[in-house]
């Protein structure tokens, strides 16, 4: 049977080899999308699913109920871990870890700034972290230890074993390494290069060991049978059995999940990456939705070429079900011959894929799971693309057919002109998303953030700089592209530190407000270039500033003052005048409302800003440098661009952005190809009606026109259709983002000009060619 379909398939792809081309290049194209979307949906499923006990690993939150808002974090109190054990028979073990920081370490001839994190014990016992030395019962037991990566092994040790050995922290404390582990792997959420002993830093850092103060997070595993809903109930009100203060409300999250479902509105799980993986999923969908379009219209266009094959077959007693099943069968036969092309592209293209994605994506030819998905939307694809064919061709009367008088039916061109209009339709909305995905990240690139991004590079203050600050600000200042030098505890990218410590005049007694703390120093507001509305910022001028705040204009809006300047308020029990009023400045992304927050002068910043001109920035960065190593010999200098920074905090929207735009372009690509082919069969079915047209007086544009005229009415229906689907679609997205650019009208009109002019400029080809042949030559044929 499989013979006989080969047979016959060879055969019919050596009379349509312009078809049999069309279709191979488009399911090819077509399923290598889907291919590379399938590998990069996988790799995002998998993150953080590694570990053996997954299904028991849970991440302790938090619900932090505010009288505006409930707002869900994973920040915790820094004691909790060590207490979760003791006062719950639940947790088997428990631990809290902090956020990341940067060290310096030195050994022998070896500095440089490494970036970990702190950790409890426990940490090595709920996560599969490979150890390649050292005992995991006894990794950060000790003071000043420390655990390695692999690399950073390598680069301090070389080759050898260092447990035991010392290496130096910051220049003053020597740490003794107690343990390597492997690299994290690229699809865990954990990536450092050292684990240091998480009491350590907790007896340097006075407010993580009070109930009220939250930073540190705790992940957790708890024990088999455990029943979540019960477990949640005890947790919620844990906190307020330590501290009246507090406005937490714990539970437990499973740790596989966060990654892609990590975000929550008012106590509920409201979305996350789960968004981009879905859809990214529709996307492959309709490429290859697209493509199998393409096949079924060239299939039924070509019917009147194939009747007669179609009538001979039944007459000698082929039954529907055969004919069936060798049309399926053809179509799986190109499809299995796109496979084969389709997996050479993706070798070929996921380099460049891995660079676009941030990945390292390859390919498990041995893992069931995956080849089973690939053989399964090959077997999809080649069913779907062969089966309308199929059933019309199979339908086909047999006397008809030899008679020469099967005409073209109207549910026929009706099935393949709704099939035109809704593979346009995908298109468009394809376009459309790409645009106006475009036209948000542009919004936020180029939207008012509060302060001036451009020319504004930061670095830390650590050692001698940090103690000799003024002596170095003074020297910075000098250095004659550097406009202004100043320091914050706030790093304007993230939250950083936030309190509901803040009284004033007509606050409810019951009101709990978050407000974000920026530190300052004289000189910051002007250096990172915010907007006064109001007021005035810090200054020496009059006096000491040091029981003046400054606050932002949601502040203002949220505490219902109507003159602020000059009235008093309450921060911590101390009384504070206000002096100024700012803009609001965007530390979060656009995806948030920018809440409350307030400026003050502090003796404890650790992070300078300076201001630069944009003249000779390599010379000026350099002179920096050349400051800071006066006073920091054994530091390495490193600092960044605001700008940068502010960018990379949206590369998961700039890489949604590139993405859709390459799949439209390859979708419109697809879909021209179908185009093409349908306009040549309807260019030679029309062959001798354009003769005599031409022989009438007919001249090569009206031609051209009456041959694109039908596409035309094709594509605007698609607009039509496609409009409110993607507004619909579009809205859904940018839901997300509390500042969003919209989807403008204009978005509709370019999209439906690029879809009627690329029909246009595909269809006319093939329309012109018509056009140009002899009149005598189309009717000698007839």
């Amino acid at each position: 049977m499989l013979k006989n379909y080969i047979k016959t398939a060879f055969r019919s792809f050596t009379r349509y080899k312009s078809s049999f081309f069309i279709n191979v290049l488009g399911l090819s194209i077509g399923l290598t999308c889907s291919f590379l979307i399938v590998l990069w949906v996988q790799d995002e499923l998998k993150v953080n699913r590694y570990h053996a006990n997954v299904e028991q690993i849970y991440q302790i939150m938090e619900h932090q109920v505010y009288t505006n808002e409930v707002l869900t974090r994973s920040n915790t109190p820094g004691i909790l871990g060590r207490n979760l054990k003791v006062d719950f028979p639940e947790f088997e073990y428990a631990s809290n870890y902090t956020w990341g920081f940067q060290h310096v370490f030195t050994k022998d001839n070896e500095t440089h700034r490494e970036t970990g994190v702190f950790v409890e014990n426990d940490f090595y016992k709920i996560l599969d972290i490979d150890l390649i030395y050292g005992k995991r019962d006894e990794l950060l037991t000790s003071p000043n230890t420390v655990v390695l990566s692999e690399t950073m092994a390598k680069k301090y040790f070389g080759d050898r074993n260092p447990v035991g050995e010392g290496i130096t922290l910051n220049n003053d404390t020597e740490l003794t390494v107690t343990g390597v582990q492997r690299d994290m792997p690229a699809y865990s959420t954990f990536q450092f290069e050292y684990a240091l002993r998480y009491d350590d830093w907790l007896s340097e850092t006075p407010w993580a060991n009070e109930w009220g103060n939250n930073g540190p997070r705790t992940i957790s595993t708890l024990k088999a049978g455990t029943a979540i809903p019960e477990l949640n109930e005890k947790l919620r009100d844990y906190v307020k059995t330590k501290t009246d203060d507090t406005i937490v409300e714990l539970f437990v999250y499973p740790f596989a999940d966060l990654y892609l479902k990590g975000d929550f509105e008012n106590r509920v799980q409201s979305g996350g990456r789960i968004e981009y993986v879905r859809l990214f999923i529709i996307i492959a969908i309709f490429i290859l939705l697209i493509a199998c379009i393409n096949f079924m219209n060239l299939s039924t266009a070509k019917a009147s070429k194939r009747s007669k094959e179609v009538g001979i077959r039944k007459s000698i007693g082929a039954s529907k079900e055969s004919l069936i099943g060798q049309f399926i069968g053809e179509s799986m036969i190109i499809t299995i011959f796109a496979l084969f092309i389709s997996i050479a592209l993706v070798e070929f293209f996921l380099p460049m894929f891995n660079t676009l994605t941030d990945k390292s994506i390859s390919i498990d030819y041995g893992n069931p799971i995956l080849v089973s998905v690939f053989l399964g939307m090959v077997l999809l694809t080649g069913f779907v693309s062969g089966s309308y064919p199929a059933f019309f061709l199979s339908s086909m009367q047999a006397i008809q057919t030899l008679k020469g008088s099967m005409k073209s039916s109207w549910k026929e061109a009706f099935a393949r002109k709704g099939l035109v209009v809704f593979q346009v339709s995908l298109s468009i909305i394809l376009i459309v998303s790409s645009v106006a995905i475009y036209n948000q990240i542009q919004f936020i690139q180029n939207g008012n953030l509060g302060y001036k991004k451009d020319n504004l590079i930061y670095f830390d203050t650590e050692d001698e700089v940090g103690e000799q600050w003024e002596t170095v600000k003074g020297q910075l200042e000098k250095i004659p592209g550097v406009v202004s030098v100043a320091r914050s505890n706030h790093p304007f990218l993230g939250q950083n530190s936030s309190t509901t410590g803040l009284d004033w005049p007509g606050k409810q007694s019951d009101a709990r407000i978050e407000f974000e703390f920026f530190g300052v120093e004289y000189g910051l507001i002007e250096t990172v270039g915010m907007e006064l509305v109001e007021g005035r910022a810090f200054s020496t001028e009059f006096g000491s500033d040091s029981t003046k705040i400054i606050l932002n204009e949601t502040a203002v809006k949220v505490m219902g003052l109507e003159n602020p300047i000059g009235e008093t308020i309450t921060l911590w029990d101390e009384d504070y005048e206000i002096i100024g009023i700012t803009e609001d400045v965007h530390f979060q992304s656009f995806r948030t409302q920018v809440g409350p927050s307030f400026f003050r002068l502090i003796d404890w910043n650790w992070r300078a800003f300076a201001r630069i001109e944009s003249n000779d920035i390599s010379n000026t960065l350099a002179q920096i440098e050349d400051v800071y190593k006066q006073f920091n010999r054994e530091y390495p200098f490193e600092y960044r661009f605001m700008n940068q920074d502010y960018a990379n905090m949206y590369r998961a929207e700039m890489r949604v952005g590139a993405l859709s735009r390459y799949f439209a372009i390859i979708a419109i690509f697809i879909s021209c190809l179908g185009l093409f082919g349908l306009s040549a069969f309807t260019a030679e079915q029309r062959a001798k009606e354009i003769g005599v047209r031409k022989i009438l007086g007919a001249s090569m544009r009206s031609l051209v026109v009456l041959l694109s005229t039908d596409y035309t009415k094709l594509v605007l229906i698609a607009i039509a259709i496609s409009t409110p689907i993607s507004w619909y679609l579009m809205n859904l997205w940018m839901a997300d983002f509390a500042y969003k650019a919209g989807v403008n009208w204009w978005i509709f009109l370019i999209s439906g000009c690029a879809a009627l002019c690329i029909t246009w400029l595909t269809v006319s080809f093939q329309s012109l060619k018509a056009a140009i042949v002899n009149p005598v030559n189309s009717l000698k044929t007839e």
